[in-house]
């Protein structure tokens, strides 16, 4: 035995190193798991109306109504002589005439109304009479319309209302009290309205309120409704209250406070709070406050209200973000919504609402509103609010107490610059682009320092996202971030954090959007401020994944969609030759994931995601197509999918061209001329499989339909056959991708020719008639049919190709793939059964399958391939003649002979309820065709034979006679095709059809697939590479246990020379007869497929059986080669039959879980003959590739990451190849072994025609015995193996002519060789299992221990890739003995 590497990488430990701390996994990307199809869209956190414009009803008048009555108390309150006097914060006491100090009363009232809502027009009514206030209500609902009115009544000066919730006024001498029912009140006023109630008991007015209003409800349902009433009654229920006091309380009397302590609250906040804060604090007993008051006792905050650089416009941002933040944690999100996001004067007020729910309960009163709000008190960011006040009283104090001291240049404040704002509370700036000046009052501010407080609420909401985000709880910060884009200071960190947040999905979009975060979002696209692009993309990108319908009109105002062409064109214009630039020159900018990061991988990033952008915009939209449309778009577009490194900005750049010629004709002619199709055509066939659908879904869209063309001018008509033309040549290109290795890509190509069906349906419909001529042709005189053919109008024309290509696909092996031919085909034969042809078309079809059911067709049809088995639901009749070969060869363009009759479920006259003897002779079995011998012997079953000799029937049941019986006689049972369950492709839903008749043309869910990588989290890192997460502990603890299993099998390598191998572990039942066994290299699973297409796992350590499954093959053609991928994680089965499809299946072990998640026609040209080798493939994990060959004169290969054939390299040899191994390391050299005993050596880095390096082949003709197999280890020495049908061994050194080593390991006959991975032994199989190490000694010889057919072949035989353990079966038995080879001297102690 050597002691060197014999084959592979020597010295070049580097690459060693890179295979050994890189793992490559295949076939598990969201594209192969999901089918590319779009998940189930969650609608748990759906916000849909999240707009606040929807239903938005603004509050333009307000009755201010004032009933003081100043100087005579009223009769049913004793008030104090100590009492409070201030109304409006005015004390009337100081004015001499009490109807001045009314006015004076009102005017401040309005003023401070004003403060909140400057639109809003006001209307005081001072002491008014019935009459007064009936005039006033009237007159306002009149002038509203159906918009709100706000209705303020101050009853301090009148009886508190009734129980029946009447209100007090005056009569015209002011020597009664009036009342005024709510009902009449209502009748003025209409709805709806916001009523506010400062009065004593103001809870009878609310309560009685809403009463009325569901009498108003109750009479409209009883068609008794007041009909001089101004407003509908639903405008009623929209109707908002708010109330000072419930109705068994008085308002505080407290003689430190306003007598309108409630109006205070909602009409001046800020002040209200300082107020109660002075009073409330233990400074204030030491007089430490009383520097700041003025002459009139009172704390007045320096600056502008709306001036958020003055101590007094901060307070109130913060105030307003403090009170956002309270409504948006306490309320639900459609109370939010309708209270604080659709009327400015509604959410004022309600903000401010909040603040005279905390203070006034201190004050015996309890304030209340309608809709009730929850209570928030005890809410923990008051405390953050107590704290600004008190920060801003401090600076205040030390500014009073150091006014000698220099004074700071207002210039040095910084500078909050904020987008432009509606004049509203907390939505006002007043700032320009170099800083407004402050008011006179702000100079005596001396070293003011803003509050950190939305410093530190960022920090909050950072920590939030770092280590509470995974709760998907709404974080409270998120109404502070809001308020923050507000400042340019923290505008970018804020913009980051919300892109982070935004990140963990569309449940963090739509929390964003009802908070009200789109209006910010939409008018920062007019800010010329680079290093805002990145991360504004970003957020757009996600808001637009969730919700682009809501979006797309407020893109096109002032034209905000620009913003992100720009960032798609920003470039020197690009010319199509030779043209390496994009992107360059850019450096400057940044994405979220790292501000300070610039590349060129996150600039093409950024250009993707407005890529995205823009097709959201288009999609489905003719404003946004017209507006968005360019050439210099197109060239561009056109330019990054020739030249981007990004797949990403390759896909996008093709799906917004895709979204622009939807149902777009001008486009479509502009695209024409400029010969961008030609340009597409040529990069149709990128490496990537999403990118190629996405150009195949651009040519889908080229092609317009009829009913698309509805409004188009007619002067575009004259350019139909240029169309027409460009389309066939598309057709044409598209054609060629029928047998690409994605599904994806086939999908999308019945997509296309769906549409190109519906728009040349009257060729199609002749290319399916001249098949139906063939198919009698056949029947009645074969010697005809190249004539017939060649008189067809169809004969030769891309529409009969297009249709033999269908034909293939509608027999896919993929089901998404089958299910949308089968949909395209049968509504070809659909509409040709409906044609004027109808009749004759029936009577054809008719005769066809009366030949078929009386078995005329025998000779012609001998080869009859169906995939339906005999339980199938919906029979799906097939006529084919001599279809084994020509379906395989999958030629679409002439020759192939697949012929697919219409659904006979489906037949329109049967839809019509017409029957007969025509329909009945149609309901025909597709299932497989028996011979006469297979026919016989399935009425004396197995199982009726048994019955019939008196043992258990139930052969189920592993204690029944018969399940014994098969044990003892090791005799294996016969299932037919297709018995076992069939996986199917992830997601697969059949297409809907219209009473059983296809909907044309089809649309796959590509686009909206493509559109959930932005609902996908992509800052930071996955959740498989995320440490501590379930996907990542799982691999972490599988990486483990594969090295414990290397670590423990490598000392075994000795152990195989001089161990016992006869020690059987196990025996498994596997029921039929295997043909393929296969051990995973880390699970303790042993794979065994039999001579049709079922696949069994077993557990060979628990001894179970894990699934068994179907492998869906036609009838005739059986597994013939099995292989593990990824097995390092989470192993993938592939299976390759004798048809040259191949099957990848995921969760195979379990049969509740597994699915087909890719599956392709490898080999198009393969030949079925009894001698066939079927499929042989050898597959290379670390490089991705996949080499099958089998019945064809070609080794092809196939690449994993691109589902794609990357090249043919020519057999070299007449001979059928019978095996084949590569050198796994390096995956360059791969070695095929031959039927005439041959072996030949390729090496890919060579071209194909050049790429056999060595031929080993004997001279004398005796010993030329077809090679049984040829393996290459993938570890221990890589040694050479190859092993004939004649019993020779040998070992080769792909360096030397000779072999190192022959051996006669069996003097006649042996049916396979094969060296373990990694030991240096040889098990040699034919009677008997002989063992021999590398060096050609023998170790053991293993008989067969079976109780009968002792002297069977081994007709299978397996070994485990790391431990030493074997698997063996032998003809004419269902049994798998697993052998385990132990030391002898443990086990003759043990």
């Amino acid at each position: 035995m050597t002691s060197n590497l014999r084959h592979g990488l020597l010295n070049d430990q580097s690459h060693l190193n890179i295979l050994q701390s890189h793992y490559y996994s295949h076939w598990d990307l969201k594209r192969n798991t999901s089918s590319a199809n779009p998940s189930p869209e969650d609608v748990s956190h759906k916000i849909s109306d999240w707009k606040s414009q929807s239903n938005k009803k603004k509050t333009t008048t307000a009755a201010l109504v004032l009933c003081l009555n100043l100087g005579i108390p009223p009769p049913d309150i004793q008030k104090p002589q100590d009492c409070p006097v201030l109304e409006s914060f005015v004390n009337p006491t100081t004015h001499s005439d009490p109807k001045k100090a009314l006015q004076a009363v009102g005017k401040n009232l309005q003023t401070n109304y004003e403060s909140i809502s400057s639109r809003t027009k006001y209307k005081q009514s001072l002491d008014p009479s019935v009459e007064d206030l009936k005039r006033l209500c009237t007159t306002l609902r009149r002038n509203s319309k159906d918009e709100r009115i706000l209705f303020h009544y101050n009853g301090h000066g009148v009886p508190q209302p009734t129980q029946s919730g009447e209100i007090w006024v005056f009569n015209r001498g002011y020597t009664q009290y009036i009342p005024v029912s709510l009902y009449d009140l209502q009748s003025w006023l209409g709805a709806p309205c916001i009523f506010v109630i400062d009065a004593s008991a103001a809870g009878n007015v609310i309560e009685n309120n809403k009463k009325f209003i569901q009498k108003r409800i109750d009479d409209e349902a009883n068609q008794r409704g007041d009909v001089n009433a101004p407003s509908p009654v639903g405008s009623y229920i929209e109707s908002i209250q708010l109330g000072a006091c419930r109705s068994n309380e008085t308002l505080p009397l407290n003689p430190e406070l306003p007598a309108d302590l409630f109006t205070c609250c909602l009409t001046s906040p800020i002040e209200m709070s300082v107020k109660w804060f002075v009073l409330s604090s233990p400074l204030s007993r030491h007089g430490y406050y009383e520097i700041l008051k003025n002459k009139d006792g009172e704390i007045v905050i320096p600056g502008k209200l709306t001036d958020r650089r003055t101590p007094l416009g901060e307070l109130n941002w913060i105030f307003t973000a403090i009170t956002d933040t309270i409504a948006w944690t306490s309320l639900s999100r459609p109370l939010f919504k309708k209270l604080f996001r659709q009327d400015l004067m509604v959410a004022a007020l309600f903000r401010n609402f909040l603040l005279a729910k905390k203070i006034m309960p201190s004050a015996g009163c309890h304030p209340i509103s309608d809709p009730p709000l929850p209570d928030i008190n005890d809410h923990p960011i008051w405390d953050s609010w107590e704290l600004a006040i008190d920060e801003v009283l401090a600076q205040l104090v030390k500014s009073k107490r150091n006014e000698t001291g220099p004074q700071q240049d207002i210039l040095d404040i910084p500078q909050l610059q904020v987008p432009e704002q509606s004049p509203t509370q907390g939505h006002q700036a007043t700032t320009t682009s170099n800083g407004a000046q402050l008011n006179g009052a702000n100079q005596t501010i001396i070293n003011y320092q803003h509050s950190s407080f939305f410093e530190q609420h960022l920090t909050a909401f950072e920590i939030w996202l770092q280590y509470g985000s995974s709760s998907k709880e709404p974080p409270q910060q998120l109404a502070v971030v809001l308020q923050v884009l507000l400042s340019q200071a923290h505008r970018l960190r804020a913009l980051i954090l919300l892109s982070k947040f935004l990140d963990l999905g569309s449940w963090a979009v739509y929390l964003a959007l009802s908070i009200g975060i789109f209006p910010y979002i939409l008018r920062l696209l007019q800010s010329p401020a680079p290093e805002l692009k990145p991360v504004l993309t970003f957020i757009w990108a996600r808001i637009m994944s969730v919700d682009y319908q809501n979006t797309q009109q407020e893109l096109c105002k002032d034209r905000g969609y620009n913003y992100f062409v720009s960032i798609l064109t920003m470039q020197t214009r690009p010319h199509f030759s030779n043209s390496n630039s994009a992107g360059s020159g850019n450096s400057g900018i940044h994405t979220p994931q790292d501000p300070a990061s610039g590349n060129e991988v996150n600039y093409d990033e950024q250009k993707a995601m407005s890529a995205f952008i823009l097709a959201m915009f288009v999609r489905d939209y003719k404003a946004g197509q017209k507006l968005c449309f360019s050439v210099d778009l197109v060239k561009t577009c056109i330019f990054y999918v020739e030249t981007s490194e990004s797949p990403l900005l390759r896909q996008w750049s093709a799906l917004l061209i895709s979204e622009l010629l939807k149902k777009h004709l001008e486009v479509i002619v502009v695209f024409l001329r400029n010969g961008f199709t030609s340009k597409l055509l040529q990069i149709i066939n990128d490496p990537i499989p999403e990118i190629r659908a996405s150009i195949i879904n651009a040519f889908g869209n080229f092609l317009l339909l009829e009913n698309d063309e509805d409004g188009i001018d007619a002067s575009y008509l004259g350019i139909r056959d240029e169309l027409n033309q460009q389309e066939i040549k598309i057709a044409i290109e598209i054609l060629s991708m029928i047998n690409d290795g994605s599904p994806l890509i086939r999908r999308e190509v019945v997509c296309f020719f769906s549409r190109f069906v519906m728009k040349y349906l009257q060729f199609f419909l002749v290319s399916a008639f001249s098949q139906l001529e063939e198919e009698i042709t056949l029947v009645d005189n074969p010697s005809m049919i190249d004539e017939v053919r060649r008189k067809s109008p169809a004969y030769g024309s891309i529409f009969s190709s297009v249709w033999k290509a269908l034909l293939i696909l509608s027999e896919d092996p993929h089901n998404e793939v089958k299910d949308y031919a089968e949909q395209v085909v049968d509504y070809i034969l659909w509409m040709l059964n409906e044609s004027q042809l109808s009749d004759t078309v029936n009577a054809m079809e008719d005769y066809l399958l009366q030949k078929r059911s009386t078995g005329d067709l025998s000779s012609q049809s001998n080869h009859l391939l169906s995939n339906n088995s005999v339980g199938d639901r919906n029979l799906r009749p097939v006529t084919t003649n001599n279809t084994k070969a020509k379906f395989m060869n999958g030629d679409a363009h002439g020759g192939s002979s697949i012929r697919r009759a219409q659904s006979m479920n489906m037949n329109p006259r049967q839809q019509n309820g017409t029957t007969g003897r025509k329909n009945d002779q149609r309901i025909t079995s597709t299932s497989s065709a028996f011979s006469l011998g297979e026919t016989l012997f399935s009425k004396i079953s197995m199982s009726s034979l048994f019955k019939g000799l008196g043992f258990n029937e139930d052969d189920n049941d592993d204690t029944s006679s018969i399940h014994k019986f098969a044990l003892l006689t090791q005799q294996p049972t016969t299932l037919a095709y297709g018995v076992e369950p069939k996986p199917t492709t992830p997601k697969f839903k059949p297409k809907p059809r219209d009473n059983g008749k296809p909907i044309l043309p089809l649309t796959s869910g590509f686009f909206q697939y493509s559109c959930e990588y932005f609902q996908e989290p992509q800052i930071g890192n996955s959740e498989t590479d995320e440490p501590g997460s379930e996907e990542y502990t799982k691999r972490l603890w599988r990486r483990n246990r594969n090295e414990s299993i290397i670590a423990e099998t490598q000392p075994q390598k000795e152990l195989s020379l001089t161990g016992n191998w006869k020690n059987i572990i196990t025996t498994l039942d596997n029921k039929t007869q295997p043909k393929l066994l296969k051990f995973t290299q880390f699970e303790s699973w042993v794979v065994a497929t039999d001579e049709k297409d079922n696949i069994t796992t077993f557990d060979w350590k628990n001894e179970t059986q894990l699934s068994r499954f179907s492998n869906g093959n036609p009838f005739g053609t059986k597994i013939t080669d099995v292989k593990f991928l990824n097995e390092d994680d989470i192993p993938l089965l592939l299976t390759g039959s004798s048809d040259g499809v191949v099957k990848i299946y995921k969760g195979f072990h379990d049969i509740s879980q597994f699915q087909l998640i890719s599956a392709w026609r490898a080999l198009t040209d393969i030949l079925l003959t009894p001698r066939s080798i079927g499929l042989i493939s050898e597959w290379q994990q670390s490089r991705g590739s996949l080499l099958v060959t089998g019945d064809v004169k070609i080794i092809r290969i196939w690449d994993a990451p691109r589902e794609k054939c990357m090249i043919d390299i020519p057999a070299r040899s007449t001979s059928q190849i019978t095996s084949l191994t590569s050198d796994q390391v390096s995956g360059d050299i791969f070695v095929g072994g031959f039927q005439d005993g041959s072996i030949r050596v390729y090496d890919r880095r060579l071209d194909a025609r050049d790429s056999m390096v060595r031929l080993w082949a004997s001279t004398d003709p005796q010993n030329r015995s077809a090679i049984k197999n040829v393996h290459m280890q993938r570890g221990g020495y890589r040694e050479l193996v190859s092993g004939s049908a004649n019993g020779l061994v040998q070992l080769w050194d792909i360096r030397l002519d000779q072999p190192i080593l022959k051996k006669k390991a069996f003097e006649k006959t042996m049916t396979t060789a094969l060296i373990h991975e990694h030991a240096p032994f040889i098990a040699c199989a034919s009677k008997e299992i002989h063992m021999y190490s590398t060096a050609g000694e023998l170790i053991t010889k293993i008989g067969n221990s079976g109780f009968i057919n002792t002297n069977s072949y081994v007709n299978s035989l397996a070994l485990h890739p790391h431990r030493m353990m074997m698997a063996g079966n032998y003809n004419q038995s269902a049994s798998i003995n697993i052998y385990q080879c132990v030391d002898p001297v443990v086990e003759e102690y043990s």
